[in-house]
């Protein structure tokens, strides 16, 4: 509500104890002329009376007084022989009755007419003034309005958030010489008999001011600080060390002193280092996604502060770098609860912070809650089941329904070998995923998908086999020739062939064995099969070939890699035919 605009100064409202002489006119004649040109009387500044709209407050002692004392002005008190007298007349706003009274003028610049009109509390009056000449008054004044009250404020309330009351719960949380905030809290009361305040002759004053000393009563010339519309105020200071008592007077527009109230307190010298409480959390292992989960949690070295609150950050796949949730309320015990659903699933984890106050140190610590998340399909598949050495394979994977992830990763791990990145990438509008990898050895091929908010991580794998590689080479021959397309080595009788193998990747130790053939009656026919030639650290074997019997043939020698169970790497491979042809 707004503050009515108060105005108090020297209108006394006071039980009259003169009588005044008896005049020879009746102020409030109603058949008695005026005289406009009567000078008016004059309401002297310090009278500050209000107006209708913003009547000024006055007090009124108990019981009310009979009648009222107000102050004029009476311009030119004699003129030429005619003495002049004030005339007031004064009423209850509310109709229930008027007054008159007279006085003769004084040559001051202001004197007090007593009006002979009861007064009670809460109600409003107004008066104003003529100036009688014996035959006509002058013009009124400008009417002065003012109401009642004599009701005392009420005791204030005090509270201070850092130093709490000796014999009340708390502890200070602060030292001496730091800076506090005393609040002020309290009401005007209505006059006897009044139930509401506002309604017609139950008027009261609103607050004004509080009055305030610290270790002593306020007396004249106390400080203070100003009441608002709501009749609270607040005082902003800093306190020695020791015990202290806050005296706090309210006073209201008229003036009325409430009776003192008393804060007492005690201020240490310096606070107590905090204690470092214990953070323990209550969370369950799983959850589903979505569903409302619970976070119980404690924290040791009660009680606690009403009002205080602890910090509560969730990660997940989503929010990696934490989403703030609600403040969960700190119980007096030290007990909270958190409620959440999740709706990323995986590693879903709270970090729950206490800030700490006065008498507590900060505290935090984490609990992690598996959220379910549906399960995808990962496929793999290659071009062929085997390769060649050196050969390069083409691989597809494939992902089925996600959520919000569409990446796969294509990884190789060949035999005896690390575990290899082929590629990353968004699967096409298929799904599909595809790479390319030079063989060497058996592979298996790897596709996974990482998982997104809402679907769990998946792979698939498969292993390709690859063959060894065997190279031959001949030596001894002195030239070549062709017989159709087909290119041979052209030996003497008398000079041996050699045939040497060499095995990729290096398979030393390993067995290389040689196969002959001769072509008659239009074929080929098998003449020879070695037994194992054992690999040399450079994976390479070799045989010789005598040729003394074999003038006029037409021969063929090739080599072939077996691999024993040491071997699981490669398969075994024949080397391509190397042909010989034999002259005298």
């Amino acid at each position: 509500m707004n503050r009515t605009v108060h105005r108090r100064g020297l209108l006394a409202l006071l039980l009259a104890g003169a009588v005044v002489a008896a005049l020879p006119v009746t102020a409030a004649a109603d058949e008695t002329p005026i005289d406009p040109t009567l000078p008016m009387p004059t309401v002297p500044a310090d009278a500050r009376c209000g107006s209708d709209a913003s009547p000024a407050w006055a007090t009124v002692s108990t019981p009310p007084p009979a009648g009222m004392n107000v102050s004029i002005g009476i311009p030119r008190p004699t003129v030429d022989g005619v003495r002049y007298q004030g005339a007031v007349h004064a009423w209850d706003v509310n109709g229930s009755q008027t007054a008159d009274a007279s006085v003769p003028g004084q040559p001051v610049p202001s004197q007090s007419v007593y009006v002979p009109l009861p007064l009670a509390d809460g109600h409003t009056y107004g008066w104003h003034a003529s100036t009688y000449d014996g035959t006509a008054y002058s013009n009124p004044s400008v009417p002065c309005y003012f109401r009642l009250d004599g009701s005392a404020p009420a005791v204030p309330a005090v509270t201070d958030p850092d130093f709490p009351p000796v014999g009340g719960p708390g502890t200070p949380t602060k030292a001496a010489g730091q800076s506090t905030t005393f609040s002020f809290g309290s009401r005007d009361t209505l006059p006897d008999g009044c139930t509401e305040a506002g309604t017609p002759d139950c008027r009261t004053g609103e607050l004004d001011h509080f009055l305030y000393g610290l270790d002593q009563e306020p007396g004249i010339g106390a400080a203070q600080v100003p009441a608002d519309a709501e009749g609270q105020g607040s005082l902003t200071t800093s306190l020695p060390w020791g015990a202290h008592t806050l005296y706090v007077v309210a006073v209201d527009a008229a003036g009325n002193r409430s009776q003192a109230s008393r804060y007492t307190m005690s201020v240490p010298w310096q606070l107590p280092p905090p204690v470092v409480p214990t953070l323990t959390l209550n969370a369950p292992a799983t959850s589903v996604r979505a569903d409302r989960l619970h976070v119980s949690g404690a924290l040791s070295a009660a009680p606690y502060t009403s009002g205080e609150a602890v910090h509560v950050v969730r990660k997940d796949l989503a929010h990696p770098e934490g989403l703030p949730l609600p403040d969960a309320p700190l119980s007096a015990d030290g007990t909270f609860a958190i409620a959440d659903a999740p709706q990323a699933g995986g590693a879903n984890t709270y970090t729950v912070t206490y800030p700490g106050d006065s008498t507590h140190a900060a505290v935090e610590a984490s609990a992690t809650v598996q959220v379910s998340r549906g399960a995808t399909a990962v496929s793999l598949i290659t071009d062929a089941p085997s390769y060649g050495y050196g050969v390069t394979a083409k691989i597809t994977a494939h992902l089925g329904t996600t959520y919000n992830g569409r990446t796969l990763t294509l990884s190789a791990q060949p035999y005896g070998g690390r575990e290899t990145l082929i590629t990353t990438g968004t699967v096409d509008s298929h799904g599909n995923l595809t790479a390319t990898y030079k063989v060497g050895h058996r592979t298996t091929f790897t596709a996974s998908f990482a998982g997104d908010y809402r679907y769990a991580p998946a792979t698939a794998s498969r292993t390709a086999t690859a063959y060894a590689k065997v190279s031959d080479s001949l030596s001894g021959y002195y030239t070549s020739t062709h017989y159709g397309s087909v290119l041979y080595r052209v030996y003497h009788h008398t000079a041996p062939a050699e045939l040497t193998a060499t095995v990729a990747p290096g398979k030393a130790g390993q067995c290389v064995r040689f196969q002959t053939q001769r072509h008659y009656g239009g074929a080929w026919h098998t003449r020879s099969t070695s037994a194992c030639h054992t690999l040399s650290s450079k994976s390479t074997g070799s045989m010789t070939l005598a040729l003394t019997k074999a003038t006029g043939d037409r021969l063929r020698i090739r080599a072939e890699y077996v691999h024993s169970t040491k071997d699981t790497g490669n398969l075994s491979t024949w080397g391509a035919w190397q042909y010989v042809t034999v002259r005298k």
